[in-house]
């Protein structure tokens, strides 16, 4: 097992595939991390996850039910995560890879090469981006200075509605620091249902658009 655990609750941790299946709970969505953290009771996790001998890797966005601080070899230290809805596939996937059962990639959906305008908020201060490309579940964004580390959480703003602006979470599942995305990050959109089907109707627009793919 190794770990990086950072003040903002982000773990990079690989797992043996026997401590992966031991600590996933299906029925309730939750994880079991041998992980030892300062974290509390409700504070946010993304937890970056490998097995090891697998060359997957999957981001969980959850919070923290419980810690154990202290433990014994059969029952050691670590997080009880409640995982949120968007990472249940992936930790299925993971679940099915370490069972040593078949597992397909799904094809990836088309990305539209599109500028728009985002505001995001990153530790407090608001800042405007614009996309590189957008797909069904996030976008590419250019982004001045440094970039912000994988598995950091965000929030953009998506847009005014009737009942005031739609605000989202967006995880950065990448980031690029040289090639030809130099200065850019890859967010995964992370919202409640309003924010989802925002960003649904939105890149729907661009379809019938005709605006460009890949």
């Amino acid at each position: 097992m190794s770990e990086v655990v950072t003040s903002r609750h982000n773990v990079a941790i690989n797992l043996d595939v026997a401590e992966y299946l031991s600590g996933w709970r299906p029925d309730g969505g939750l994880l079991f991390l041998p992980a030892l953290s300062d974290g509390r009771a409700g504070d946010a996790v993304v937890a970056r996850i490998g097995l090891f001998g697998h060359p997957i890797r999957a981001t969980l966005l959850g919070s923290i039910l419980s810690v154990r601080r202290v433990g014994r070899p059969a029952l050691p230290p670590g997080v009880d995560l409640k995982l949120d809805a968007v990472s249940l596939p992936a930790a299925r996937f993971l679940a099915l890879a370490a069972r040593g059962e078949k597992v397909e990639f799904r094809e990836r959906a088309p990305r539209f090469v599109v500028g728009r305008s985002l505001k995001v908020l990153r530790r407090g201060v608001t800042r405007e981006s614009m996309t590189v490309n957008v797909s069904e579940g996030g976008c590419a964004l250019a982004w001045s200075g440094a970039v912000p580390a994988v598995g950091e959480v965000l929030s953009i703003r998506l847009g005014e509605g009737l009942f005031g602006p739609t605000d989202a979470r967006a995880v950065v599942c990448w980031n690029s620091r040289g090639g030809s995305l130099e200065g850019c990050i890859g967010l995964r959109i992370v919202g409640d249902r309003r924010a989802d089907r925002w960003w649904k109707q939105f890149t729907g627009s661009l379809s019938r658009a005709g605006v460009h793919s890949t």
